[in-house]
């Protein structure tokens, strides 16, 4: 009789049991799952953190852009034009890095400004006859390259190896078809009025005053024309040509220099006791000297010592 009871609450702490269990493993998963997303958003913020920028699925695409790739369409004349902003381990390693990577791409170095800006300088008096300079300090370098426009994107791309932080990426590209049509008809409209000024000199140009207005009239055009040739040839370069801008820097470094305090000079001078100690020293070394002076006189003192005798005697005897 006694023994349903105790089956039943044998049971009961069976199935009690068996419950805890099972709430331990749910809790236990849905703590592996909310563990693994922080881990997603760690990864994910420091790989957004090392970019500079929202990075996207490949670290070369940060810096690479349409404006920057070549297009199939002939008849578009792009001036292609990009400013870079951005941090480095190292500037003069990465100047010189980049420096090789643009001549690798055909292209050339226009205008580099290395230079090192101080934040900050001070001294520090650390005893009584030295100081630290403490020298706050960031280098920077601006450099402008010239590099092949159907080359721009892949060099952008190959920059992204040197980039620590991107500040900013600025790319354009402008077609200007239509400039190069205008210096195209102001050329042929100059030639046109050149003709016609010449035939008009060859056939009433017989009073000097309108010959000369003339001419000067034709070499004005003449000035006119070549201006539109150069302003063509130099859309041309900057079209095969693409100009980047590049401003480098590196975190801020700290150097410090051990230096003599030399406006606390009197520091250096020694004190009572060793200044007595050198007198005593140097009255010694006199005495020393004297001592040798007279050693080196005893004939001189001997022979005045036998005169004053001798003269002491005749006078006595006088």
């Amino acid at each position: 009789m006694h023994h349903a009871p105790l089956l039943t609450y044998l049971f009961l702490a069976l199935l009690f049991l068996i419950g805890c269990s099972r709430s331990a493993e749910s809790a236990q998963d849905l703590f592996k799952t909310d563990e693994s997303a922080a881990n997603g958003d760690l990864e994910f913020l420091s790989n957004g953190e090392s970019a500079g920028l929202a990075s996207p699925s490949k670290p070369e695409e940060a810096l690479s852009s349409s404006a920057a790739r070549a297009t199939a369409d002939t008849s578009r004349r792009f001036l292609r034009t990009g400013d870079l902003r951005f941090r480095a381990k190292d500037v003069v390693r990465t100047t010189f890095a980049i420096e090789e990577l643009i001549a690798g791409h055909g292209g050339y170095v226009a205008e580099t400004r290395l230079r090192t800006e101080i934040g900050h300088r001070y001294l520090t008096l650390i005893s009584a006859d030295s100081s630290l300079e403490t020298t706050k300090f960031t280098v920077i370098n601006r450099l402008t390259v010239r590099v092949p426009s159907a080359a721009l994107d892949t060099t952008l791309k190959s920059l992204i190896a040197h980039v620590d932080f991107l500040d900013h990426r600025t790319l354009s590209a402008t077609d200007v078809r239509l400039q190069l049509l205008r210096d195209q008809l102001t050329r042929s409209r100059i030639a046109m009025h050149e003709t016609r000024l010449s035939d008009a000199i060859d056939e009433h140009g017989n009073k000097l005053k309108d010959a000369v207005a003339a001419e000067e009239q034709l070499l004005a055009r003449q000035e006119q024309a070549d201006e539109a040739a150069l302003h063509t040839l130099d859309l041309e370069d900057r079209i095969a040509y693409s100009t980047l801008t590049l401003d480098i820097y590196q975190r801020e470094q700290i150097r410090r220099e051990l230096l003599a305090n030399e406006q606390n000079i009197e520091v250096y001078k020694p004190g009572f006791f060793a200044r007595a100690t050198e007198a005593l020293a140097d009255g010694w070394s006199l005495l020393v000297q004297f001592s040798l002076f007279l050693l080196r006189s005893w004939s001189v003192i001997l022979l005045t010592v036998l005169a004053y005798v001798l003269f002491r005697r005749f006078i006595r005897r006088a």
